[in-house]
């Protein structure tokens, strides 16, 4: 089987846009690979994340807790509002941005396989490694994180004006 730890597979992801290929086989050299057998919980919303995950072949569900916790309640509530469904032949997937800048390093959300998946992992102590010992290169992938974070941030800002309008419609036509 053909190794697809490579430049020619990687350099799809947004992460190493702009990157030659010995900048990014200095990331793919610390990956590993796991399989994922469908159904499985890849990642749990609130555990601690300690890597960056790339979806090279499957389908993922991405789903958030619909309830904020409190400790006003004793029971536990676990419903969840699945977001999006993706899969590796219709888009390129990289998981675990958020959590690499987060203080408490704590998902935000849980991912979990739809169809078995191969999904390549890069620790977060030899991502910062890397971009320490290569500060040019570390330059680089910092500004492709910050296009993707920035890029959902966006996105999720204009979920949440859709919803406050809906909202908002839905108060003024009761009055």
């Amino acid at each position: 089987m053909k190794n697809i730890l490579n430049h020619e597979n990687f350099k799809k992801y947004p992460i190493f846009e702009e990157l030659n290929s010995s900048e990014t086989e200095d990331f793919i050299k610390n990956m590993e690979i796991n399989n994922y057998s469908k159904k499985e919980i890849i990642i749990k919303e609130g555990d601690e994340g300690n890597s960056i995950l790339f979806l090279l072949n499957g389908e993922i569900s991405i789903s958030q807790a619909l309830t904020l916790s409190t400790v006003k309640h004793s029971y536990v509530d676990n419903r969840e509002k699945e977001l999006i469904k993706l899969n590796s032949k219709e888009h390129i997937i990289s998981l675990g941005e958020i959590a690499l800048f987060n203080s408490d390093k704590k998902r935000s959300a849980t991912v979990r396989a739809v169809s078995d998946c191969k999904i390549a992992r890069l620790d977060f102590k030899d991502f910062f490694k890397i971009c320490n010992s290569n500060n040019s290169l570390g330059y680089k992938v910092m500004i492709n994180i910050s296009k993707i974070i920035t890029g959902h941030l966006a996105e999720s800002n204009h979920k949440v004006l859709k919803l406050t309008t809906a909202f908002s419609l839905l108060i003024n036509n009761e009055n």
